[in-house]
């Protein structure tokens, strides 16, 4: 058994390999704020697309 274990998200890896949590995590977070630009919560709870911002 090597122990290489990514210190954030405590994935097993082989000597030599890089974990790509961090990079996932901040495409996953530029995803949603891209997203969500285009989203508008509604006093009731309910998200609505701001389709004049789409186009």
């Amino acid at each position: 058994m090597y122990g290489y274990i990514c210190p954030d998200c405590g994935c097993h890896l082989d000597p030599g390999e890089r974990c790509d949590c961090r990079e996932e995590r901040e495409r996953e977070r530029e995803k949603v704020t891209k997203i969500s630009k285009f989203l508008k919560v509604e006093t009731n709870g309910q998200m609505k697309i701001k389709f004049e911002e789409v186009v």
